[in-house]
């Protein structure tokens, strides 16, 4: 038993999906920051008062950024200046192993001089130093180019564990997120209007408030799946077991791989997140969490889904030069 446990974790896998990963959550990461700039709210995010709201009032001890350089306005841009390059190194994959690793820091002392924090942001610094341990520097990356440019082999298999670790805790995410939904308006009780009454909500609605009226019936669909979608979030695991085992699972198991199931559960969760940035005014967290979702692509598919898009390609500038 014990030597079946840590061969599952010593599992090796080619390292494009968490490369892929990489990429996607350093655009929006960056995307998030630069966005704070245009703005112009570094000195109120993360500034000190009265300007600002920041530094935590409450952290004891103080973030080590601030008890080194001191609690000032100028403090929270550098550390803001900080993390831009170093996420813009991470998403390009230069100095891999150090850039991630300083993305890390700076993520960790950005969120101590917040005094209020973002869901997404806190699911960030947890999953960053899985990414920053992991391989995802190893194939697409500026570092991969040079290894390449000097001769050396690339290489073609990594750990895997980062990628189950990304997986579970996004499931993680789902079954809280459902379980803690205990307003009634996610029920039956309340006529499923939870998503009806946020996209009426000005504070959040992209729209207009009232119209989208015409699409309340639609709204409660969409609240009810959302709720089937979240609590059946660890059934993700059994619908992925029996794809990879496809003589288990009886009659039952069969059903699940003719009908795709663990590939519906997964379009239904990219819909609800495109949904919700398309919308809702809510930051950062649909793009992060879809940043994220390749985790749930094992190597093997994801290189067929590039070879099979690779093809087409071809034959449509083939089917033009002709």
């Amino acid at each position: 038993m014990i030597e079946r446990w840590v061969a599952f974790w010593d599992r090796r896998e080619a390292p494009h999906t968490l490369s892929l990963v990489r990429i996607l959550v350093g655009v929006a990461l960056f995307a998030d920051l630069v966005q704070a700039a245009i703005f112009d709210v570094i000195p109120l995010v993360w500034g000190p008062p009265p300007l600002g709201s920041g530094y935590g009032q409450s952290a004891d001890p103080a973030p080590l950024v601030v008890r080194v350089l001191g609690a000032s306005a100028g403090t929270g841009t550098l550390l803001w200046a900080l993390a831009v390059v170093s996420c813009a190194l991470f998403t390009l994959g230069v100095f891999y192993r150090i850039t991630s690793w300083v993305l890390v820091f700076a993520m960790v002392e950005l969120g101590g001089c917040q005094s209020v924090g973002d869901s997404i942001d806190s699911l960030f610094r947890i999953l960053m130093p899985v990414l920053a341990a992991s391989g995802a520097g190893a194939v697409w990356s500026v570092d991969a180019w040079f290894r390449q440019r000097r001769g050396k082999p690339g290489l073609e298999s990594v750990p895997a564990w980062p990628r189950y670790l990304l997986v579970v805790q996004l499931l993680w995410v789902y079954i809280s997120a459902g379980y803690q939904r205990d307003a009634k308006t996610w029920g039956p009780r309340g006529g499923f209007a939870a998503i009806g009454n946020v996209l009426g909500d000005p504070h959040f609605a992209r729209f207009e408030p009232g119209s989208l009226t015409f699409l309340y019936p639609f709204t409660c669909v969409g609240t009810l799946l959302t709720m089937v979608f979240e609590l059946s979030a660890p059934l993700y695991l059994v619908w992925l077991w029996l794809e990879l085992n496809p003589g288990r699972g009886g009659r039952f198991g069969n059903v699940v791989r003719r009908a795709r199931i663990r590939w519906i559960w997964l379009a239904t969760g990219v819909a609800l997140h495109s949904g919700i940035a398309l919308s809702m005014k809510i930051g950062l967290f649909p793009f992060g969490i879809l940043a994220l979702y390749p985790a749930f692509v094992r190597p093997p598919e994801l290189l067929a889904a590039l070879a099979w898009a690779r093809s087409r390609l071809e034959q449509r500038l083939r089917w033009r030069a002709a």
